[in-house]
């Protein structure tokens, strides 16, 4: 027996669902309503011979086949966008909407820098700057590119390293004079410190790989900016990217024993690497941090 023939729109919908986890928002997020959602997903089911989603009060959620279906359907995707930026690779008008996710601090220090670049040079690419701290699914399409810290260890996303950063320990000037020695701190141990909450730095965030144990934390913020107002003001002391802690007048680099390399990576899905807009705004983000 011959495979069925899909018809692209009912996997769109079908995707759609899958993401949701139900009718109305997936309609909502295709622009239809409910019954033609309805209608499409029981058309596939009828092509497909077999069950998709289990219908609960918590959600649609996918069965076996809907999810061997789904592994199939977010390849099926991303070969169409794929060849929908081919189509559009060699127009000289760049343009549209491209979704960054990233860190409060790179976004502030080096993503806003490059879309004033990348604006003079295409005046109609937009950016939406995502800077919360829960992951955002590129292959699911929550963001266009992502700045990272980890390398990404999945074929369907492109990677490239964009700098080699440090974490350091800064202080304020009249902190380190009121309880250093000498002008200078000898030691973290008995330093009261500034660092983010607890659920941000389980999620690998600083001070990641500075042992706090034993140390009172005086402030934990899940904002950046509250952290070095926090140093600045003389609580203690905090860990910051380099490009923070120089930048930020008042505050001097401490105890360096404590310095911690990391990476900075660029992500973009390979499926949209040559969308003319992503191209354009990776392309200045990595001219930024160099």
């Amino acid at each position: 027996m011959p495979p069925p023939t899909l018809d692209w729109n009912d996997v769109r919908y079908f995707l759609a669902v899958a993401k949701a986890q139900r009718l109305a928002p997936a309609a909502v997020a295709l622009g239809v309503d409910e019954t033609t959602v309805g209608r499409r997903l029981a058309a596939l089911e009828k092509r497909l011979r077999a069950s998709l989603f289990l219908r609960t009060p918590a959600g649609w959620q996918l069965t076996a086949a809907g999810d061997r279906v789904h592994r199939s359907a977010v390849h099926m995707a991303e070969a169409a966008e794929e060849l929908a930026a081919h189509a559009v690779d060699g127009d000289a008008a760049v343009g549209g909407v491209v979704r960054i996710a990233t860190s409060e601090t790179i976004a502030e220090h080096f993503v806003v820098p490059a879309l004033r670049q990348v604006r003079a040079r295409h005046p109609g690419v937009r950016a939406i700057v995502n800077t919360a701290f829960a992951r955002a699914d590129l292959l699911r399409g929550e963001a266009d590119l992502a700045i990272r810290l980890v390398r990404p260890t999945d074929p369907r996303l492109g990677s490239r390293k964009v700098a080699d950063r440090r974490f350091r320990l800064f202080a304020s000037k009249a902190y380190v004079a009121q309880h250093g020695t000498g002008g200078a701190l000898s030691d973290l141990a008995g330093h009261p410190v500034i660092t983010y909450d607890e659920a941000i730095r389980a999620a690998g965030q600083p001070f990641q790989q500075v042992e706090t144990d034993g140390l009172e934390v005086v402030v934990a913020a899940n904002s950046a900016r509250v952290q070095v107002v926090a140093a600045l003001a003389g609580l203690g002391v905090v860990q910051l990217p380099d490009y923070i802690g120089a930048a930020t007048a008042g505050l001097v680099h401490v105890l360096p024993a404590y310095d911690r390399p990391y990476r900075i990576w660029l992500v973009v899905p390979r499926a949209k690497r040559h969308v003319g807009a992503i191209r354009a705004v990776s392309a200045a983000i990595a001219e930024a941090f160099a």
